[in-house]
């Protein structure tokens, strides 16, 4: 079977997914070619598939952005003809690769349509794996949130109605698909979203958690409340700090520690300002920039326990993340986090918006070290069993055989 996977990026978690499920999918007999973008930040990786990195977009998280408003809006006119450019050119490639099977990611634009459609006659199969059942609005002066409009909803639906398979993360997830797009419910597949064990082969090897506790001024008493992932409103980090005033009373040597590229709707200005007028300022220690593949793994075994305050969520790779270091977690209810998460085996959940709830289940696992090694040593295992890649393919494939007519033995 011949599977021609597009990714459009090449920096960040979706470029992570894309590569392992090619991996994986390559792994269990399928031949598959992996279509991104040029500045693939994982393409000096050994990979069993075919890398085809012939797009030409730009870095989604770059170190620096500080030009004008007006020069941001100029720059999303240019954007927009480069990425509907590159889709083009993704089709092209498609074309001469004559592939059984083509895979979409995550669907960024009601707009999309247009591309999904002039692939629709390239392949006997089009589909796609939804994140985000409803896309997340994450660009300067947006709400931060995951919502459409009424005319965006109708795009989506006629986008989703030209694919024969669409794979949904979790029973909530598939629910939620369902009762948005009632029309393509019938093409749903649920898969789990699988571990994050490349970062083993991305680790620096002279890098680890005492590294960076020198680097960012953390002293090796200090006990490391992370979170790690873009920040944003939808992700609670107001409510973060708020529970992490108890926390600090509760535990003196306590440190909030935040790592990961700032979205546009996240003041990092005003954060610092909350941390300062609550008194804590030299106890929280932000760091608002994309973390490199090689530093990864150091980041989230930095922390004693991984907090993920959402509001709302579909699921999370960070949470997938930490589960697969076996780092202990704090989560919310929200989203598909209580399939991932079993409440007391393999971390602690919360009601969403609960300050003193969030503040509990945090110093309870610096107070409890047994508790903190068991809940991560479980989080581990589950990474490695039913989070395993190999799972998502074998899940995949059969649907594909299927659609195809064939049979997987």
């Amino acid at each position: 079977m011949k599977i021609a996977l597009v990714e459009l990026a090449g920096k960040g978690g979706l470029s992570h997914y894309a590569w392992q499920l090619a991996s994986a999918m390559q792994r269990r007999g399928a031949s598959v070619t992996l279509v991104t973008d040029r500045e693939q930040e994982l393409a000096a990786l050994p990979h069993p598939f075919a890398l085809r990195p012939i797009l030409r977009l730009w870095d989604p998280k770059p170190a620096d952005d500080s030009t004008g408003a007006f020069a941001r809006r100029a720059r999303r006119g240019i954007r927009a003809l480069r990425y509907y450019r590159e889709w083009e050119r993704a089709r092209r490639e498609i074309r001469r690769l004559r592939p059984d099977v083509i895979q979409l990611g995550d669907i960024r634009f009601a707009t999309d349509l247009v591309p999904v459609r002039r692939l629709r006659a390239l392949a006997p199969v089009l589909a796609d794996v939804c994140h985000n059942v409803r896309p997340f609005s994450g660009g300067e002066g947006s709400s931060g949130a995951f919502e459409l409009s009424s005319i965006e909803r109708s795009l989506y639906r006629r986008i989703y109605r030209e694919f024969d398979a669409i794979f949904v993360h979790y029973h909530a997830n598939v629910r939620e698909f369902a009762a948005t797009f009632p029309e393509s419910a019938g093409a749903v597949h649920r898969i789990v979203h699988g571990n994050e064990r490349i970062f083993d082969a991305l680790a620096s090897p002279g890098l680890g958690p005492s590294d960076l506790r020198r680097r960012i001024g953390i002293g090796p008493d200090d006990r490391v409340v992370l979170f790690f992932g873009t920040l944003s409103a939808y992700k609670g980090l107001d409510l973060l700090l708020a529970s992490f005033r108890r926390v600090a009373a509760a535990v003196p040597e306590a440190r909030l520690v935040l790592a990961g590229f700032p979205f546009p709707d996240f003041d990092v200005d005003a954060f610092r300002g909350e941390a300062a007028a609550a008194g804590l300022s030299d106890r929280v220690i932000l760091i608002p920039r994309y973390v490199e593949s090689a530093e990864v793994r150091a980041w989230i075994e930095l922390g004693e326990v991984v907090v993920f305050p959402y509001r709302s969520i579909f699921q999370s790779g960070a949470l997938h993340l930490a589960c697969t270091f076996g780092v202990p977690i704090v989560a919310t209810r929200v989203g598909a986090n209580d399939e991932v998460i079993r409440d007391g085996e393999t971390g602690l959940l919360v009601p969403p918006e609960d300050e003193s709830e969030l503040a509990g289940a945090i110093a309870r696992i610096l107070r409890d070290g047994d508790l903190a090694r068991s809940l991560g040593a479980a989080a581990a295992r589950d990474a490695e069993t039913r989070l395993s890649w190999d799972g998502v393919a074998s899940t995949i494939l059969a649907a594909y055989d299927e659609l195809l007519g064939r049979g997987r033995t």
